[in-house]
């Protein structure tokens, strides 16, 4: 058990690398592309290679950028079609029951921007990879914020109250002995990352869900965090402060990621929630694997 969780931990590190993510972001990866369910970004490469009917330099390279634009809005659509988005639910199963989502997500990727892989800012041809064969391969990418707002469920939220606006998540200075937000441990229990995850007690008790929150709240700042080390979830800025850390125990859902809490650490969550609002503002952090 050990020698696997170890090989684990070092993949989702290499994962992570590769992407040039931080080590302890939650990164599922599939065929070229990437899904980072800590900063939200969704990647995927293209290699688009010099074709032969090209009547010049100039042309064999446009040609080629414009094959590898191709491969890597595919590869985006096919990376965007495998993000989780409840325990029951992925972006593919939405889009093909429905021919509106459907539209609206491709549409979506459509809209993707080249990755910025030198950092200057640019987004544009400086960011193209030229490989020892001559072709060329490009990263895009889209933000998960865009697609949530698509694929989330129009209904079941908490009811925005008029004239008043939870606080943001992360921003709001805490008040001194003040529980800031929440942090699941849910290392060792097979937890996977998704768009919209909940956290329910043993006896099925949904404790964080989408009737904790606004469906507006979820879209603007995502429903959890999720990182690999504590220490660096309780730095970030949607729970720093002093939150409180409770254990997971156990998944529910096909897709496992709905975390399970024992019964009190769910009375301690809904007193934390009650004094502090940190549910209904989208204020929780969830450690995998």
């Amino acid at each position: 058990m050990r020698i696997i969780i170890s090989l684990m931990f070092v993949l989702g590190s290499f994962l992570s690398a590769q992407w040039g993510w931080g080590a302890d972001d939650a990164v599922v990866e599939v065929d070229n592309g990437a899904m980072n369910y800590s900063n939200g970004w969704i990647t995927a490469t293209g290699i688009g290679g010099i074709s032969p009917l090209a009547q010049n330099p100039g042309m064999a390279r446009g040609m080629a950028v414009r094959a590898a634009k191709i491969d890597a809005m595919r590869n985006l659509l096919e990376t965007v079609l495998a993000l989780t988005v409840t325990s029951e639910t992925a972006v593919r199963g939405a889009a093909v029951e429905n021919d509106v989502i459907k539209t609206k997500v491709e549409g979506m990727v459509k809209g993707a921007r080249i990755r910025d892989i030198n950092e200057d800012g640019r987004h544009d041809t400086n960011d193209f990879r030229y490989l020892s064969d001559t072709s060329i391969e490009i990263e895009m990418e889209i933000h998960m914020s865009g697609i949530s707002s698509i694929v989330l469920p129009p209904a079941g939220y908490a009811e925005a109250q008029a004239g008043v606006a939870p606080p943001s998540a992360g921003t709001s200075a805490p008040i001194s002995g003040s529980t800031t937000g929440l942090i699941i441990d849910a290392r060792g229990v097979g937890a996977r990352p998704a768009m919209s995850p909940k956290i329910v007690d043993q006896n099925g008790g949904v404790v964080y869900g989408p009737s904790s929150f606004t469906r507006d709240y979820a879209i603007k700042f995502g429903v959890a965090g999720y990182s690999k080390d504590i220490e660096t979830a309780k730095s970030d800025p949607r729970v720093v402060g002093n939150p409180l850390i409770v254990r997971g125990i156990g998944v529910q859902g096909s897709n496992g990621t709905d975390i399970v809490v024992a019964n009190g650490d769910a009375a301690t969550i809904r007193r934390a929630e009650s004094s502090g609002k940190i549910l209904s503002s989208c204020k929780v952090m969830i450690i995998l694997d």
